[in-house]
């Protein structure tokens, strides 16, 4: 009989799955576990918030407090702006049950936003004046944002932001190419969590300026502004926002007024 080489049927050490099939399984259990555990950290980042002292909050704060847009040397009518964006929070402050300065700084951009930073600062960018028509109106935005800083909303989002890099950053090595490729499903993942905060920051603004003007007044102009803009968005850029969209937001507030008996007043006239 001739002797005929050839290979055994079955060899445990050869996998007969397509080496494709066997990285795409591999990958998908990893993300899917990476995720697990960003997601539950971030839960505990909530809860290391929750119970972080004044005391603790206000060395952190300092640790992290960035450099703030500086507009003294800008033009008279930008200084105007910030000193009066600056009395407005000042006269909410009592309201919002805040007892620390809270510093305001406006932002030469047309952007039509404003966020809190670490250290107690609000920014405001200059393209917010062409979107909300009275003091009330942006007073409401500026509300907006002290709730955030009362419910330390920066720190949990810059909590989470850590989360994910460091959860990267022990899996490889090196977390900057793993962070953007799992930043975008970090982020669908965050976007529920995140809208809950901005509906739970418009409700306590809208309580806010209540105790401010005695009305509600003002309280939809910037979310009306900018409604047409949100409403021709694609669906799938409404679900993976952070924010709700602008006709919810509008709906929500308008459904809390009239479940707390509050009513819409005069509105005063915005600063130029």
């Amino acid at each position: 009989m001739k002797y005929q080489p050839g290979l055994p049927e079955h060899n445990d050490n050869i996998s007969h799955e397509h080496p494709l099939k066997d990285f795409v399984r591999i990958l998908l259990g990893l993300s899917l576990a990476v995720l697990a555990l960003v997601w539950a950290l971030g839960f505990a980042v909530d809860a290391v918030v929750d119970e972080m002292s004044p005391e603790a909050e206000a060395r952190l704060t300092r640790l992290m407090a960035p450099k703030l847009p500086d507009v003294q040397s800008g033009d008279p009518a930008s200084r105007a702006r910030e000193a009066w964006l600056q009395s407005l929070v000042d006269g909410m402050r009592a309201c919002a049950g805040i007892r620390e300065p809270v510093t305001v700084r406006l932002a030469q951009a047309n952007e039509a936003n404003a966020v809190v930073l670490p250290g107690g600062n609000v920014i405001v960018y200059a393209g917010l004046f062409e979107h909300v028509r009275s003091e009330n109106g942006m007073s409401f935005v500026l509300a907006h944002e002290l709730s955030h800083l009362i419910n330390r909303d920066h720190l949990r989002g810059l909590g989470r932001s850590l989360v994910i890099i460091a959860a990267a950053t022990v899996l490889t090595g090196d977390g900057s190419w793993t962070t953007g490729v799992l930043a975008p499903a970090q982020h669908l993942g965050q976007a529920h969590y995140s809208r809950g905060r901005e509906s739970s920051a418009d409700a306590r603004a809208l309580r806010i300026l209540q105790c401010r003007y005695g009305h509600v007044g003002g309280a939809t102009e910037f979310f009306e502004s900018l409604r047409e803009e949100d409403d021709e968005a694609p669906a799938i850029a409404h679900y993976l926002a952070s924010h709700p969209s602008m006709g919810s937001r509008i709906e929500a507030l308008q459904a809390a007024i009239r479940e707390a008996g509050l009513r819409a007043g005069e509105v005063r006239p915005m600063q130029r």
